[in-house]
């Protein structure tokens, strides 16, 4: 199940007219001023680096410079709601496969384009990953001479944590641009008690009566439906007060319906959910008393069966002679 966080990122910002307005505020003006944000065009997430080995971006981009030769520019568009120590090498292996596939779509091209990554931090933690790969090696027990070998692939970081509700309103976003991380930044921490998850909903109010009004157009609904999946699915409160507090505040009929109907599908997948954990539960206590410890491969596959899967290996329990005749297609 993809992450809600990236979900909503992934759906809003893969679109130009969101993205513009997000990168043209989170890039140095000198850079911004570079691209002819008109040529930017959606690519596929899926990149591949050696031996088409397949690397994921969050969202992909490919644009044309204003000066000189028009040149390609790729940027990589990430989204984190967390830092690790090792993002910077994450984020070179996407470098390295969308330079990669550039070589394999443009093979008589003499010079790679560039490529700008940019990650876009919603957290309440503080961001303490470095910004380039170079920073990952311990300069201070490697030897000068060396220093210029090791690699370096710096990315920009646009760190929400470091400003405030009032910087994010300034920058010129759309208005689901603004809602989007505004949900990103503020409602994960919010929406742990009835009183900050409804000081929250206050809080944006305006923004969500602008992006719950363009939900009446075609382009606008899935959208909002999206973000209202979103919030009914991160919330930690009990599901009836957050219908509570949410449709206290939807004066839209058609969105009133959809937070109903979309509550009521977040409901049945959980205890879909916890029926398939059940049965999970049952067949590794069964598998482990009939062939012993599971190995690693095994317990993969009891986690990521379908509910037919289980019950398919549920009836063969009794009578396989193997855990390859149990898990046999």
């Amino acid at each position: 199940m993809a992450d809600p966080h990236d979900h909503l990122f992934q759906l809003v910002f893969a679109d130009p007219i969101h993205a513009v307005p997000l990168l043209r505020s989170a890039l140095p003006a000198a850079i911004a001023r570079l691209i002819d944000w008109s040529t930017l065009t959606r690519k596929k997430a899926t990149q591949r680096g050696r031996r088409g080995r397949k690397t994921l971006c969050d969202v992909l981009f490919a644009a044309r410079t204003l000066c000189g030769r028009r040149l390609l520019l790729y940027v990589v568009l990430e989204h984190k709601s967390r830092s690790h120590r090792f993002d910077a090498l994450q984020i070179l292996e996407q470098v390295v496969a969308v330079l990669r596939t550039h070589r394999r779509e443009h093979p008589k091209d003499p010079f790679l384009p560039p490529v700008l990554p940019v990650v876009v931090h919603a957290d309440h933690r503080p961001w303490r990953s470095p910004l380039d790969v170079r920073e990952l090696f311990d300069l201070e027990s490697i030897p000068t001479a060396l220093h210029h070998y090791l690699p370096a692939c710096r990315y920009l970081l646009d760190d929400l944590h470091q400003g405030n509700p009032e910087q994010l309103r300034q920058r010129a976003l759309t208005v689901y641009g603004l809602c989007t991380l505004s949900m990103l930044q503020y409602l994960p921490p919010a929406a742990r008690t009835e009183p900050a998850f409804a000081a929250w909903l206050d809080a944006w109010a305006d923004n969500q009566r602008e992006a719950a009004a363009l939900a009446e157009t075609m382009a606008g609904h899935d959208v909002y439906g999206a973000m209202v999946d979103y919030i009914l699915t991160t919330a930690r409160l009990p599901g009836p007060t957050v219908q509570r507090l949410l449709i206290s505040r939807i004066h839209n009929p058609a969105m009133k319906h959809k937070l109903l109907s979309t509550a009521q599908q977040i409901r049945n997948e959980g205890k879909a959910e916890g029926r398939a954990e059940g049965k999970i539960s049952v067949l590794l206590r069964l598998i482990t008393r009939r062939f012993g410890h599971l190995g690693p491969h095994a317990a993969d596959r009891l986690q990521t069966a379908s509910p037919t899967q289980l019950d398919r290996w549920a009836e063969r329990i009794l009578d396989a002679r193997s855990l390859d005749e149990l898990f046999a297609d």
